[in-house]
């Protein structure tokens, strides 16, 4: 599969991306969005493989489709199968879906199970296809796993419909006048326990880390780092002091962080 670049598309392209599958971005989220494209290898104007999503003002987030997945495994060369179906319980009702993904060059498969309940939000697609929508999260899971130098850190949409917190950080990020405000963090006593760090801007002003969700910390942390990336600004002073303490208390944690946001 060849590399897509911004020099391959015509100006009716680029304006056809933008007016569609990266509808609402601005011209620096398209150019991060081909950027994108391009590192992955996929093509934006093929259906299903990758697009934008954007929630009102907030940055965007790159999401890569069913399609994409499947045509990231069969580049690699080593895709040899994909099996999937349905979790039901005793009276017959869904609770969820496994998918098993098969390489030539493993013995064993790698197999992902997904509950109904961790991922149906009762929403859109979800009310509509609930079966089809966990099929996918459980496919895209597997293939992760058993591809992760090409998927890590790519999700699917339906495996992001649920993270509400993630939209709720985005909405209630720093802006420039709150980094300038002194101080962003305070230090308590302990200046050995990065999770008693206090952050006094945006939606935690007042918490200190370790009083923060693990899940919304690194979400929150990710779109601070996405927006600077949109901007084209650099992370620095104390809200760059906030961001290392707060990944390294997630390590501390043994978190994987990766699986936060897909950006």
């Amino acid at each position: 599969m060849s590399n897509i670049v911004t020099k391959d598309f015509t100006k009716d392209q680029l304006q056809l991306i933008k007016d569609t599958v990266a509808k609402g971005a601005s011209d620096n989220e398209l150019k991060l969005f081909l950027y994108r494209c391009e590192s992955l290898g996929l093509d934006p104007l093929k259906p299903g493989q990758i697009y934008f999503i954007k929630y009102g003002s907030t940055p965007g987030t790159i999401v890569v489709g069913i399609d994409g997945f499947r045509a990231k495994a069969s580049a690699t060369g080593l895709h040899a199968g994909t099996k999937r179906g349905l979790m039901l319980d005793d009276s017959g009702k869904c609770i969820g879906a496994w998918c098993e993904v098969y390489r030539s060059d493993w013995k064993e498969c790698a197999r992902e199970e997904s509950l109904m309940e961790e991922y149906n939000t009762g929403k859109a697609m979800w009310a509509k296809m609930p079966t089809t929508m966990i099929k996918k999260v459980a496919e895209c899971a597997a293939l992760r796993m058993a591809f992760p130098d090409q998927l890590s850190g790519v999700y699917e949409s339906s495996e992001m419909d649920q993270a509400e917190p993630i939209k709720e950080a985005a909405k209630q990020l720093p802006t420039e006048q709150d980094v300038t405000h002194e101080p962003v963090i305070e230090v308590a006593a302990d200046e050995n326990d990065l999770g008693s760090m206090v952050a006094s801007f945006g939606k935690y002003k007042g918490q200190a880390i370790k009083t923060i969700d693990l899940y919304e910390l690194d979400g929150y942390i990710k779109f601070i780092e996405s927006q600077a990336v949109v901007k084209g600004k650099q992370i620095t002073g104390q809200v760059l002091d906030f961001i290392t303490a707060a990944n390294s208390y997630l390590d501390s944690k043994d978190t994987n962080k990766s699986d936060s946001i897909p950006f």
